[in-house]
């Protein structure tokens, strides 16, 4: 279990989650389960304890030393008033001791070393003391009662050896009455009475913490071994803090604190982490045995909207508060915690919060992906419908000339040269929309065969129109779909005359098994971060890089790879280089 730490400063920012521990950033290596399973038996032995961790520990002595301050300021000031009113000074001596104990308890509680034993043995023999010095007849009973109070609650705190510790202090309390000068049988049948008493009240007690000490081991196992990341944190002083600066209606807690960050980060400071399990040891990168401190001024965006809004689940008097939170790794890559906490506390102050804590990068990235698919999509089908209009408008208009009328001859012939060529283009958008979606299905049909790559680039040079500077003079048969590689070609050289430079050319030739076709420019090329999308389905959509409607490049990848071929892109010095290879012909390589 990770020990409850003091408020203090870090210097910097944990990973994963902005939380730091010991004032410096650790390096430690979480243990494996095996090894925090080493530990279970001592893990269980400190849950025998009533509460079961050193922050519970913690928090049953800040709840004693509480409870014992206001039980002393009310002795102190039932004394003085009894003495006011019969003018005893007895009385006025008397109001020294329970005014010592509020004065050790404020001293405890101010230097942050809250320690209920101590203070419960100091109480007691003041009480003794203080009647032995001061006491008369009137006070012997509220002394007995207080002295009997004090020890049966210390045995809260007793771990071992019980029967022995509650025979022992039996004993001393027999004899506190022969030491306050009482009468031999007086004495005799108080000390007994105050030793009965102390005996049913701390079975009592006994009884109360063995059954709290079952139910919470139970939950020390749960929480320890949960494969939810888990931390519990104690937000009493930072509520505190904010009620310290905000005296306003609880509805309007939300505009305070975010008009003012400031106060929520002097806030966090005073947050207390009581503990962490082996999941959130192993998600925050922290050791089980470091101290774990909240990083106040330091807070990321992240991790301050957490304490925030936690702060006004609180304040609102909300138990539940759901959030996601950005945060940053070591690495400074951005990662993203879900993070879920529930006001457990048993008592009025918020006490007890517990946080669940999950790590959603992976959901966030693939919703990010989600987004920009469709998105992606959204601008694909704004750009397809341009570039189907365009032809379409040329193909409608050209077609309503030529049955006017009003053209015959050569323009005639070449107006209707000029709704083919429209038409023509109408059908290569379709042929790669129809690629696509048949990849996607499995079902795109790819006949092997000989093919001629002379006709077929000399097919597809011809139907782009594309001006090429040097084209290659022979190249050998290929396997593969000749209607399928003329469209790979197309495609190529349509990306060329949109986007190419104005050096351009085709090479080709022959590797092992293979032959190559290079389509070449000098133009500007795809920048490196975009190289690797640009055969990505819809990419011109985001790029302006790949073909018509962003399907050019993609369709013509996914067919090279049907073919048993292969296609990429490089830069090679000041030129763009798209390279195609396919399988070579057998008889190519009986030649």
């Amino acid at each position: 279990m990770v020990e409850t730490s003091g408020d203090g400063v870090a210097d910097d920012i944990n990973i994963a989650w902005p939380l730091q521990f010991g004032g410096e950033p650790s390096d430690i290596t979480p243990n494996g389960f095996k090894d925090r399973h080493s530990n279970m038996s001592t893990e269980l032995r400190v849950a025998d304890t009533l509460l079961g961790s050193p922050g519970d520990m913690e928090q049953l002595n800040r709840r004693v030393l509480r409870v014992g301050a206001a039980a002393a300021l009310f002795s102190v000031a039932l004394y003085l008033a009894v003495g006011l009113f019969t003018g005893e000074a007895t009385y006025f001596a008397q109001a020294a001791g329970p005014g010592l104990v509020t004065l050790l308890i404020w001293a405890q509680i101010k230097t942050q070393r809250e320690n209920a034993v101590v203070t419960l043995l100091f109480a007691g023999v003041t009480v003794v003391a203080t009647y032995f010095f001061f006491g008369a007849e009137p006070t012997l009973i509220p002394a007995a009662l207080g002295v009997v109070i004090i020890a049966s609650i210390s045995i809260l705190f007793v771990e071992s050896h019980n029967l022995l510790v509650t025979a022992a202090i039996a004993a001393v309390l027999i004899g506190i009455p022969f030491i306050w000068g009482e009468p031999l049988a007086d004495a005799a049948a108080l000390g007994a009475i105050m030793a009965v008493s102390f005996a049913v009240v701390s079975s009592i007690f006994f009884s109360v913490r063995n059954a709290a000490t079952a139910l919470n081991r139970r939950f020390q196992v749960i929480f320890e071994y949960s494969p939810m990341a888990a931390v519990e944190a104690d937000f009493s002083g930072a509520i505190e803090f904010v009620g310290t600066e905000f005296s306003g209606r609880s509805d309007r807690i939300r505009g305070f604190l975010g008009a003012y960050p400031d106060v929520v980060r002097s806030a966090a400071s005073h947050v207390r982490v009581v503990r962490t399990n082996q999941a959130a040891n192993e998600l925050l990168e922290i050791g089980p045995t470091d101290d774990l401190v909240i990083s106040g001024p330091h807070l990321s965006d992240g991790w301050l909207l957490a304490v925030t809004e936690i702060l006004i689940a609180l304040v609102e008097g909300r138990d539940v508060v759901q959030l996601e939170l950005p945060l940053q790794d070591g690495e400074g890559e951005k990662i993203w915690l879900s993070l879920r906490a529930v006001n457990v506390s048993t008592g009025d102050k918020p006490d007890g919060i517990l946080c669940a804590l999950a790590d959603v990068t992976h959901l966030k990235v693939k919703e990010g992906a989600m987004s920009e698919l469709i998105r992606a999509k959204d601008e694909f089908v704004a750009s397809i419908s341009h570039e189907l209009r365009t032809p379409l408008t040329a193909v409608v208009g050209l077609t309503s000339e030529i049955a006017s009328g009003g053209f015959a001859g050569p323009e005639r012939d070449e107006l209707i040269g000029l709704v083919a060529s429209q038409a023509q283009e109408m059908s290569h958008i379709i042929d790669d929309l129809l690629v696509s979606a048949r990849v996607g299905m499995g079902t795109v049909a790819v006949v092997f065969d000989t093919v001629d790559l002379n006709a077929e680039l000399s097919a597809a040079v011809g139907g782009v129109g594309a001006d090429l500077l040097e084209i290659p003079s022979t190249l050998p048969p290929a396997v593969g779909d000749g209607p399928r590689i003329r469209q790979i070609l197309r495609n190529l050289l349509t990306n060329l005359e949109r986007y190419g430079g104005s050096s351009r050319r085709v090479l080709g030739g022959v590797e092992g098994e293979r032959v190559w076709l290079e389509v070449r420019d000098d133009g500007e090329g795809v920048a490196g971060d975009e190289a690797a999308r640009i055969f990505e389905p819809y990419a011109s959509a985001h790029s302006g890089v790949a073909g018509s409607v962003g399907l050019g490049l993609s369709v013509s990848r996914q067919l090279a790879e049907l073919m048993g071929g292969s296609l990429a892109y490089r830069r090679d010095g000041e030129e763009s280089v798209f390279r195609l290879e396919l399988v070579l012909a057998r008889e190519s390589l009986l030649v």
